[in-house]
This record gives structure tokens, sequence and C-alpha cells, in this order.
């Protein structure tokens, strides 16, 4: 077991840099070029003629497979290796001493997930007029993840059923992709009898770096027999692919082995005296449609046996790295190392997502935001962003702005966050307990960011205007 907290410890180091929607960079007014990410017609409201991003990036984790018990990150990054212990290598009675830390899995019962999400935003701007807007953006983009994964896969779901039971695999799919974005972002502007209306569009060139994915197309029927051998009662299709151009190497090769196109389409609407205090401002968008192939340094596979079979996986003796323990696998089921290879391409899809965003204005400087996220499972191979619903009630001023968001993430953990913008430089999370909190710790969140934009405000063309004094602190 010792080799499963390395990997457990692994995976919280590496997916540290992701992170989720950023809140606090992208629901203000004050938001600019990065509120498009969100809505690419955000900046209707934007005070600024010009708005540049210098950077912003952010971590986020989350699952529902396991969780540190009774810790925080900075105790968890405190630990020493050697006082992380895996919580079922040990009596339900084990008393641990004071300095451990225990990785326990979650109890039976629920379908389960695991996410990673960043989007590291490199230089960007905004240049706003009376009828139009437009901007250029960059974007570093990854996620991971698998969002509807049958129960059987956890832990404890998997020890309970006793040898000779059977159990079902519904479809399902776990995937991840890093890429890159280069986009434009247009917005049309219209004054309308109860305020004003905004069409928004962002267009992106992709670039494909890394990618993998493993997809079960029907249902199997799954007969656990003694010591984990396995007997498929209805055979198996199970489709995998993945880039080898780090899996290779010693170290992290990143380079680009696919490219794509993406699109961004949003609307939005702000009534009369929103800015002022009063009204409301609402907001629909489709992001990220589009698709990225693969065709560089890219392999695809499949394992298709239409009769019954048994997987014993003590055969895979010894294996010393993934491509060892694929030709063990081909191996094993096959008689034949490559049997299950298809090609040297496929095409994965983005994270296509319903967005929805209200912000209503309580009085001046004073706003409550809800935003809902939705994924859209529409290309058979993608990546899948978490289903998000959040409420972020928040005081706006230029130079200072405070946000508080309560959020859900995929409709199982809810959390408490916190952001501040002092002028041009953003810190938050959204997932404050994971800091300061001695909670079971499923995952964690942060995000930073620093911009410049003119000190003289106007909404962007807009007939009210007016400059604004440094804050005095």
């Amino acid at each position: 077991m010792k080799y499963l907290v390395c990997f457990l410890l692994c995976s919280y180091g590496a997916l540290s840099l992701f992170a989720q929607e950023q809140l606090g960079l992208r629901t203000e007014n004050y938001s600019g070029v990065n509120g498009i990410a969100l809505n690419p017609a955000s900046n209707l409201t934007t005070p600024f003629r010009w708005d540049v991003n210098l950077g912003a990036f952010g971590v986020f984790v989350d699952n529902n497979f396991g969780s540190f018990q009774n810790t925080s990150i900075g105790q968890l990054l405190s630990t020493r290796s050697e006082d992380i212990f895996l919580a079922t290598d040990f009596p339900a009675d084990q008393q641990f001493s004071n300095d451990a830390t225990v990785f326990d899995f979650a109890e039976p019962g629920k379908n389960k997930f695991f996410s990673a999400v960043t989007t590291i935003q490199g230089p960007s701007f905004l240049l706003n007029f009376d009828q139009h807007a437009i901007g250029l953006f960059t974007n570093f983009r990854a996620m991971g993840g698998g969002h509807r994964i049958p129960a059987v896969f956890g832990y404890y779901d998997y020890q309970s059923i006793l040898p000779n039971n059977d159990y079902d695999v519904f479809p399902t799919i776990a995937s991840g992709m890093a890429w890159g974005e280069i986009g434009i972002n247009y917005l049309f502007k219209k004054e309308v009898a109860s305020g004003q209306i905004g069409l928004g569009i962002s267009a992106k060139y992709l670039q494909g770096y890394e990618s993998f994915f493993i997809k079960n197309d029907s249902d199997l029927d799954i007969t656990k027999m003694n010591r984990d051998v396995l007997t498929f009662n209805g055979g198996a299709i199970v489709r995998f692919g993945f880039t080898h151009s780090s899996l290779d190497e010693e170290t992290v090769n990143l380079q680009q082995n696919g490219t794509g196109f993406g699109l961004d389409l949003g609307i939005t609407y702000a009534s009369e005296g929103y800015l002022d205090g009063y009204g409301i401002k609402l907001g629909a968008a489709i992001l990220d449609m589009g698709r990225i192939r693969f065709e560089q340094n890219t392999e695809s596979h499949r394992v298709n046996i239409n009769e019954v079979f048994t997987f014993d996986p003590r055969n895979l003796s010894d294996v010393t790295d993934f491509r060892d323990g694929l030709s063990q696998l081909n191996e094993e089921l096959f008689g034949n190392a490559n049997t299950t290879f298809l090609g040297t391409s496929y095409t994965m899809g983005l994270p296509t997502t319903f967005s929805l965003q209200a912000d209503l204005a309580i009085q001046e400087s004073f706003f409550v935001n809800a935003t809902l996220l939705q994924r859209l499972a529409i290309p058979d191979l993608l990546v899948e962003r978490g289903n998000l619903l959040a409420v972020t009630p928040r005081f706006e001023h230029r130079w200072v702005s405070a946000f508080l968001p309560v959020s859900v993430y995929n409709w199982k953990h809810l959390k408490v966050g916190a952001a501040l913008r002092v002028a041009f430089f953003v810190i938050g999370t959204e997932d404050l307990g994971s800091f300061v909190g001695q909670g079971n710790l499923t995952g964690t969140d942060f995000y930073a960011g620093i911009k410049i934009n003119p000190f003289r405000v106007g909404n962007g063309g807009n007939r009210r205007s007016k400059a604004v004094k440094c804050y005095e602190f």
C-alpha cells in the first residue's frame, strides 16, 4: 500500500497546478478581459476604455474517492512523508500520533468523480468603444478527470462485493487534455428601451499538447471471482488513447501534438440603473464549442471482445512502465503485444458548457452574483468541466473589491470562499475551508492575478463617466 500512498501524494501535488472558475477574477464589473471566460459578452458593463491582463493563475482539485482526515493544506504540506498513512493498512480502531496525517477512502454508495482544471491566462487586452469592444487573449488550459464514475470503483464499494457476485459498470469516460489558446473577442452593444444588451463571440485557435482518454462504450457485466479475478460475462468494448511525447521521456516534454478551433457565444443584458445601484444584469453563454485533432505522438487503442473472458490482474507481473504494462495486457487478453492498437490519431472535444449569470445590484457598490455552469457532453470523446452553482455577494469599488462566494461543485461539495482585489492585484479561493479548517480534505483552490487599466473610468463609452481619486488606505 505504500505505493498507493505515494500515488495519492503525487496526484495532490500535480493537481495543485489546477484551478476552477476564479470567481473573484471574473464576476465583477471591473473584471475586464478576464470576465470573458465565463461569458464573451460579460464586458458589456466594464467601466474601462481599455484593460490589460498581465497574468493570472490558480490551483484547484476536488474528488469524492477519498480525503485526508482532519487536516488542512498547510498542515498537509508540512507533514513528513513518513507521517502519512493509509487508513486501510490498519485496524479500524488504530490510534495515530498527533503528527500523523491519514488518508481514508469515501464511504460506499455514491457514484464517484475526480476533477482537476487549470486556466493560466497570459497577456491579454480589451479595447472598449461606444458600440463595440474587441479583445485579444492567450490561455494555457488543462482539464482532467471523470464526472460520472460508477460507485463500484470506490475502494469500499468494491471490497463489499463478495466473491462469485456480479456487478455492472455503466458507460463512462475518464479523460484529460492540456492545450493553448490564442483568441479574439468581439462584443456588439446596443441601447434598448429598458437598458443595454450585448452580443459577444470569442474565436480561438487551439494548440493541443497532451491528452488521454479511456471509455467503455457499453454496459459491462462482471463477476468478481476469488482473489480479484474478474469474469466479463458479455465481453467488453473499451477504447483508450494517449499522447506519448512525455510518456516516453524521463521528464515532461510539452510540445504541440494537435491543432483545432474553438468558439464561445454569449449574450448579456443590463437594466437601466444597474451601475447606479439598482437593477440587474443577466447573461447566458455556450462555452468551448470545438475540438482538437491529435496527430503527432499519438496512439489510439481498443479492446473488443464479444464473448465471455476472464482477466487475472496478478498475471501482469513486474510491470516496469506504462509501455510494459500495455504489452502485458495485450499478451494476457489476446496473446499478441499489439492487438489493441488502432491508429496514430484521434479527436478530443473541448469541455462544452452552458453558462448562466445573474448579477443583482443591491445598492451602489453592493452586488450579488449567481453563476451556473452545466457541462454538455456533445462530442464522443471529450474532456468535461465540473458543474458549478455559485452565489457570490461582493463589495465593488474602483480600488478595492471583496467577494464571498458560496458554491456547490458537481452537486456534491458545498464550499465557502473569499477573494480580494486591491487596485490591480487579485487573490482568492473558492475553498477557504481547505486553508483554515480541520475537516476532511478532498481538494483545494487558490488563484491570483495582476492587470493594469486606466485611472479614469466611464463604462466604456456610456454617457455616465467620472474620474476617480486614488483610494485612501
